[in-house]
């Protein structure tokens, strides 16, 4: 471990302890919480009795700041990044199957949310996939005590998390269920899908009009969910979300852009960018770098698909393993059908 690691650890761990202290002695002894509460009863109508029962309750999980973990700071050495390390976890010949199977299992829905939603099943599966391996490790935190632990004990984002609690909480109001009976991952996102709770509010339908979002038990909502989020961010039915591109030698500084589409496309062709297709989607794109250590770089063009898909997880890395997947699961489907 470095100096400048272990310096970071050791200023971590001094903020667990001290932290995990005032947790100990539980959240409604906080003014801080008190202060959350009688915002939640003045602007939102909650009964404060039972904000109490539910806050009061909520327990305190040192395992959920460490996974946080604390800014990196701007002078340490960043992180060797590898897609073809990242795209390995998740494009496995099981993963793969079981997307297979998933599809085969809830092709109808998958073909009523692509017809509402203008969604193809296999990016719907390509998200269910990297999120949760199709339902299979959904998270057994229990989601309040996550949110409560980041928003009011976090190393970082305690805004955005105290943000998430609130959204809990009215999401539990919403849909009448109990919010410490929630399970979900270390950082409250929840059900096939992951969505955080005010994703569930905004984004969340009853695909299977039984009259209750279950994000958790009802794959049909779960399917349903994921269409309109990405709908929602502007999703187009048939354009592709990136396209492999060709950089000049020596560009890729002035022209990689990450999550932003800043690029008119012949304004890069003007600049001498190839790209692998001629039928190109409208709009602005962005360039993409795909990194392999000690191999160049590959560089894809993402159009609005592909931002819609970053949306979900603010991650060029993810975007890109989703639709690689999604390919993956329909190739296989394809090459399963054909030898039936």
């Amino acid at each position: 471990m470095t100096f400048r690691f272990a310096a970071a650890a050791v200023v971590l761990a001094t903020f667990l302890s001290v932290h995990s202290a005032n947790a100990s002695t539980g959240y409604l002894a906080r003014a801080e919480v008190r202060e959350f509460i009688e915002a939640m009863q003045t602007e939102h109508g909650l009964d404060a009795t039972e904000l109490e029962r539910i806050l009061g309750d909520a327990r305190h999980q040192p395992v959920v700041s460490r996974l946080i973990g604390p800014e990196r700071p701007k002078s340490a050495t960043p992180p060797v990044r590898s897609y073809p390390k990242y795209r390995a976890k998740f494009l496995t010949k099981a993963r793969i199957a079981a997307g297979t199977r998933f599809w085969d299992l809830h092709e109808a829905d998958l073909r009523r949310a692509q017809a509402e939603y203008g969604v193809s099943p296999e990016v719907i599966l390509g998200i269910l996939g990297v999120e949760t391996a199709f339902g299979q490790n959904t998270g057994s935190f229990r989601v309040v005590d996550s949110l409560t632990t980041i928003a009011f004990d976090g190393p970082r984002r305690q805004e955005y998390f105290r943000d998430e609690l609130k959204e809990l909480l009215l999401m539990a109001r919403d849909l009448s269920i109990d919010p410490l009976k929630i399970k979900g991952s270390y950082a409250g996102a929840m059900g096939l899908p992951q969505f955080m709770p005010s994703s569930v509010r905004k984004y969340a339908v009853d695909f299977d009009s039984d009259g209750v979002i279950d994000l958790a038990g009802s794959t049909s909502d779960a399917i349903g969910s994921i269409a309109s989020y990405l709908k929602s961010f502007g999703w187009a039915d048939g354009e592709p979300a990136l396209v492999p591109v060709q950089l000049p030698k020596g560009s890729a500084a002035d022209l990689v852009t990450g999550l932003e589409r800043s690029h008119e496309v012949e304004a890069l062709k003007e600049k001498g960018v190839r790209f692998s297709v001629k039928r190109l989607p409208e709009g602005a794109c962005s360039v993409v770098e795909l990194p392999t250590p000690g191999k160049p770089s590959k560089f894809v063009a993402g159009f609005g698909n592909f931002e819609a898909i970053t949306r979900y997880n603010r991650s060029t890395f993810y975007a890109t393993a989703v639709l690689d997947l999604a390919n993956a699961i329909r190739e296989a489907r394809t090459q399963m059908t054909a030898n039936n």
